[in-house]
C-alpha cells in the first residue's frame, strides 16, 4: 500500500495521505472553529479538506512556498518560516502545521512564534516524523539514519533536516506556552518491505527487551492547546 502520491479534489497531497484524515477527525471531533490557519499549505490539499468537511467559519493559509493551487478568501503571511511571524498575524482559534517541522532551521523560533499567534485556550494541530519507531531504529542500524532522513530524505521530501523527538516536541511546547492534549499517529505498517520484515524478526527480540519505547507510529501528529495563563 503506497501512501504517497494521493490526492483531493484534485489537489495533491504533498505528504502521507494519512495525516490529512487524522487531523480533520481531530477537528470534527471538537467544537466549530471561527479563524483557522494552515501553515505550509503545500497545494492546499488540507485546507480544502477542512474548508469541505469540518465547521469553520474562516480558512486561512501560509503559502510561504508560493504553489497553493486553491481559491480561499484570505491568503496571508508568505514569508520564510525561519523568520519571524508571530508579530504580523491576528490570533487564531486554531492553527495547523502539517509536516514541516522537521524542515525547519530552529523548531523552537517556530513554536514561540505559533503560540503567539493563537488565542488563549485555542488548538494547535501538528504532525512531524517519529524517530523512535522501530523501523526507524532498523533503519539507523542499516543506513545510519532515520527513516525519513538522511541524504535521502533530503532530496525526496524538500528538505528533511531536524529530527524531533517526541520527548523533545513536548518540551519544546510547554516553554513556548503549549500543552500536549492527546497525540495520535499513522502506522509504519506499508513501510516495512520484505527485507525490513525479515530483519525485524530478527532484532525485535533484542529491541522488545532493551527498547524503552515500544511503538510503530511512522508520524506523530500531536494536539496542543494554548495556555490561559
Amino acid at each position: 500500500m503506497t501512501v504517497w502520491g494521493k490526492s483531493y479534489n484534485g489537489i495533491p497531497i504533498k505528504s502521507d495521505y494519512r495525516v490529512h484524515d487524522q487531523v480533520v477527525r481531530i477537528l470534527k471531533a471538537g467544537p466549530s472553529i471561527g479563524e483557522l490557519l494552515d501553515i505550509a499549505t503545500g497545494k492546499g490539499a488540507l485546507a480544502a479538506r477542512l474548508k469541505d468537511e469540518c465547521e469553520v467559519a474562516q480558512i486561512d493559509i501560509n503559502d510561504f512556498a508560493g504553489e497553493a493551487i486553491i481559491d480561499l478568501q484570505r491568503k496571508h503571511f508568505s514569508q520564510d518560516l525561519n523568520m519571524d511571524f508571530g508579530r504580523t498575524l491576528g490570533r487564531y482559534d486554531a492553527v495547523v502545521a502539517v509536516e514541516i517541522l522537521e524542515h525547519l532551521e530552529n523548531p523552537w523560533h517556530f513554536l514561540r512564534n505559533l503560540s503567539a499567534i493563537l488565542k488563549p485556550g485555542a488548538t494547535a494541530i501538528i504532525s512531524t516524523p517519529n524517530t523512535d519507531s522501530f523501523l526507524d531504529r532498523l533503519w539507523v542500524f542499516i543506513h545510519g539514519y532515520p527513516f525519513y532522513f538522511g541524504e535521502a530524505g533530503y532530496e525526496n521530501s524538500d528538505g528533511h533536516i531536524t529530527m524531533i523527538p517526541d520527548w523533545l516536541i513536548r518540551k519544546i511546547a510547554k516553554e513556548a506556552g503549549l500543552e500536549v492534549i492527546d497525540r495520535t499517529a499513522v502506522s509504519t505498517g506499508p513501510h516495512f518491505g520484505r527485507r525490513m520484515r525479515l530483519l525485524s524478526l530478527l532484532l525485535w527480540p533484542i529491541y522488545a527487551l532493551l527498547g524503552k519505547e515500544k511503538n510503530n507510529r511512522s508520524i506523530n501528529i500531536y494536539k496542543f492547546k494554548k495556555r490561559t495563563q
